[in-house]
This record gives structure tokens, C-alpha cells and sequence, in this order.
């Protein structure tokens, strides 16, 4: 590496250009050794970060029979807050309220648009709360 020296440092001796540049030539390579190592340790708490979130979401949405999971949860709260449109699309045998507890039950619309409207009579009993139609809907699969 060859470094030239502008009218900055004339009067000064070659030791002490000397000095300057390496200490330059120290501290740069140090801070790009430290940059890449905590880039590559950035990466790395990344990575971890985003296979603990995955494998955790994996394991506790993949089923909704388990009743502290979130999405069985989110189906019950569902089920709750839109009741009387499921009741009447239930008669029907379809509709997007079936269509999108089908999603969070993770099955086929039809197939329960179909087993809705069969049994219709026995799932829609006042005495029924939310929980209990989900898991009536979950005995179905059997």
C-alpha cells in the first residue's frame, strides 16, 4: 500500500507518518473485522429467530381439537360473534361464514356446508354454546 502525503504532514518525520498510518491501517481493519462480526452474528440470531417462530407456529395451530390453542380460540370466538349468519347459512347448506370457519377448521367447505345443513337441528340448540359446536363440528371427523 503506498500512501502519499499532501502538504498536511510535510515537516513531520517519516516515523511519525509512519505512526499515522498504521494506526489508520489498524483501526480500519479493526472496525470491519468487528462489523462482519457482528453482521454474521445479526444473521445468525436471525435464522434462530425465524425457526423458533415457524416450529412454534407449527405446533400450535396445526390442530384446532386442542382447546388452549390459538386457533381453536379464534374458531370458537368466530362461531361466537357470527351465530345467527352461520344458522341461516347452515339451513342452506353454504355460504361465506361456512366458508371461512371451513378455513379455520382446516377441511373442505362443501363437505361441511353439507354436514351443517344435516345436521342443522341438533347443532343449533339454544342450549348450544359457542364451544360446544366447535366440538360438535370437531366429533364429526371422528
Amino acid at each position: 500500500m503506498i500512501v502519499r502525503f499532501k502538504d498536511g504532514l510535510r515537516g513531520h518525520n517519516s516515523l511519525q507518518q509512519l505512526a499515522v498510518v498504521a494506526a489508520a491501517t489498524v483501526l480500519l481493519g479493526g472496525c470491519s473485522a468487528a462489523i462482519s462480526t457482528t453482521n454474521a452474528a445479526a444473521d445468525a440470531a436471525r435464522t434462530v429467530t425465524k425457526g423458533v417462530l415457524a416450529s412454534s407456529r407449527a405446533s400450535t395451530d396445526a390442530s384446532v381439537t386442542e382447546p388452549n390453542t390459538p386457533r381453536y380460540r379464534q374458531t370458537v370466538a368466530f362461531v361466537d360473534s357470527q351465530r345467527d349468519p352461520l344458522r341461516r347459512e347452515a339451513a342452506l347448506g353454504q355460504g361465506e361464514h361456512i366458508d371461512a370457519l371451513a378455513d379455520l377448521l382446516d377441511t373442505r367447505r362443501a363437505e361441511l356446508g353439507r354436514w351443517m345443513q344435516a345436521n342443522h337441528g341438533e347443532l343449533f340448540v339454544a342450549e348450544h354454546d359457542a364451544e360446544s359446536i366447535v366440538a360438535r363440528l370437531q366429533a364429526r371427523r371422528g
